[in-house]
């Protein structure tokens, strides 16, 4: 059974050879993560003035903004929403229960019954299982 190596010990072993295969997978893999991080997010010409750090009132400059704090920021809503606003969005028309008009005439016993249904009168006497 091989013994466990204490955590600051260096490793002796040889190191194993990197094939061919092995670095032209590596340079696919970076070429492709180079290409996606330019797709996705691309560079652009910033002026100058902006680059440079901004002073307000002769102060300290000012610590450059994270954009994913600030959309998170932009995200929360500015205000409580009203009763009467929660009533419009929680009882939409399209939310409410339809009303059934798909019903029709049994032909054997005349009874009211949903289309494309058993008629439950008929269903009862038995009347289909003759």
């Amino acid at each position: 059974m091989a013994a466990r190596k204490a955590a600051g010990s260096i490793d002796t072993r040889p190191a194993r050879p990197v094939t061919m295969a092995a670095m032209l997978v590596r340079n696919a893999m970076q070429r492709a993560v180079a290409f996606l991080q330019h797709k996705m997010f691309p560079t652009t010409q910033t002026p100058a003035l902006l680059l440079g750090p901004l002073a307000l009132n002769g102060g300290a400059a000012a610590m450059p903004s994270n954009p994913l704090s600030d959309a998170i920021w932009l995200a929360a809503p500015k205000s409580k929403v009203t009763p009467s606003r929660k009533k419009i969005r929680n009882n939409d028309l399209s939310k409410r229960l339809k009303n059934i008009v798909h019903f029709q005439d049994c032909p054997m016993c005349g009874e009211k019954k949903l289309r494309h249904r058993l008629c439950m009168s008929c269903f009862k006497k038995g009347k289909y299982f003759v």
